[in-house]
């Protein structure tokens, strides 16, 4: 990503509400090794993933990189990328072993990411529909749920922060990156009092004298 990324270790980035600093990235091959002996693949096992090749910075290269740290543990991946029009159709019939997908709440909060990828599927009410590894967490829901009614920020911040520390540690989902903004200003703009806590301006604040 030529340094226009950060390893992610949640969901959420810096400055969501949810985000949770207490998680990190986490690298450890000698333990994935151990978790595949313990889980009965000393040997590895073969899996299909599926990803764009036209819709997210360096997706295909990205995802050849994911199947190359799999083989490290003996997972053989057969991957296939495809343009965004033939992928998407493909994402929802949920029929690879792997995919990927790229997110970003309108919302700036966490419990958009939630609901949409990691909530147990429920095809009447739309939660958990892009959940293809149909991961489900009672508890999960119920804190999402509750946050989505809860009016006091604080409150409702550390439930989400929750949320993200059950999904780290059931692993629930392989987190990547989250994809740095590039932007620029002119060095006689007073650019800092409108960055707001994922480092983008927002020229909505912005006063012109």
């Amino acid at each position: 990503m030529k340094g226009a990324a950060t390893p992610a270790s949640q969901q959420s980035p810096v400055g969501y509400a949810g985000y949770n600093a207490d998680l990190e990235p986490r690298y450890d091959l000698a333990k994935a090794k151990q978790l595949m002996e313990e889980a009965g693949y000393p040997d590895g096992f073969s899996v299909t993933m599926i990803a764009p090749n036209n819709r997210y910075v360096n997706d295909e290269k990205i995802a050849q990189a994911v199947s190359a740290m799999m083989a490290k543990i003996g997972i053989k991946v057969d991957l296939q990328t495809m343009p965004k029009a033939q992928y998407w159709p493909e994402f929802d019939k949920c029929e690879a072993g792997m995919q990927m997908i790229g997110w970003h709440p309108d919302t700036e909060d966490s419990a958009n990411f939630t609901e949409f990828l990691t909530m147990t599927r429920d095809a009447d009410s739309g939660k958990g529909q892009y959940n293809c590894g149909h991961y489900s967490n009672s508890e999960v829901d119920k804190l999402v749920i509750a946050a989505n009614s809860e009016t006091d920020l604080e409150k409702r911040s550390a439930m989400l922060q929750k949320v993200e520390k059950i999904l780290y540690d059931e692993a629930a989902f392989l987190p990547l990156h989250w994809q740095d903004p590039s932007w620029a200003a002119k060095n006689n703009v007073n650019i800092k009092p409108i960055v707001n806590g994922m480092n983008f301006p927002y020229f909505g604040d912005l006063v012109v004298e």
